[in-house]
């Protein structure tokens, strides 16, 4: 399959049955696809592909956000969030959760998300 990167795709269940580590957000059942990820390559080595897990539970996310702010603050620390990042994909404001990546190749990619290029929005926080 070609991978476009920038895209978005579903990770076949076959890859979280091999790397059975119960960190990485696994697929849903019951015929639902979710989580989707975002994709880039690597840059040193051609055959890695980065997933990042975009999800649209914005309030548990933010709450997570907060959180983290909050304890850099009372830890006197200037605030700084890198791990999870809100943004529009499509109109939906979404979470990418960049604290979940994880490498995958080729033969693992199950399908695109969406067809067409999805525009995203990144939000300045």
């Amino acid at each position: 399959m070609q991978i476009n990167i920038g895209y978005f795709y579903f990770i076949k269940d076959k890859f979280f049955e091999i790397i059975d580590d119960k960190e990485l957000m696994k697929n849903k059942e019951n015929g639902n696809k979710r989580p989707c990820y975002f994709c880039f390559r690597s840059k040193k080595y051609d055959n890695i592909i980065w997933f990042i897990p975009v999800s649209t539970k914005i309030e548990k996310y933010q709450k997570i956000y907060n959180n983290k702010i909050q304890k850099q603050i009372n830890l006197g620390k200037r605030p700084s969030v890198d791990t999870i990042v809100f943004g529009n994909v499509a109109n939906t404001y979404s979470a990418f959760l960049i604290q979940n990546m994880f490498p995958v190749t080729n033969e693992y990619v199950e399908s695109q998300y969406i067809k067409n290029k999805v525009p995203i929005k990144m939000d300045k926080k």
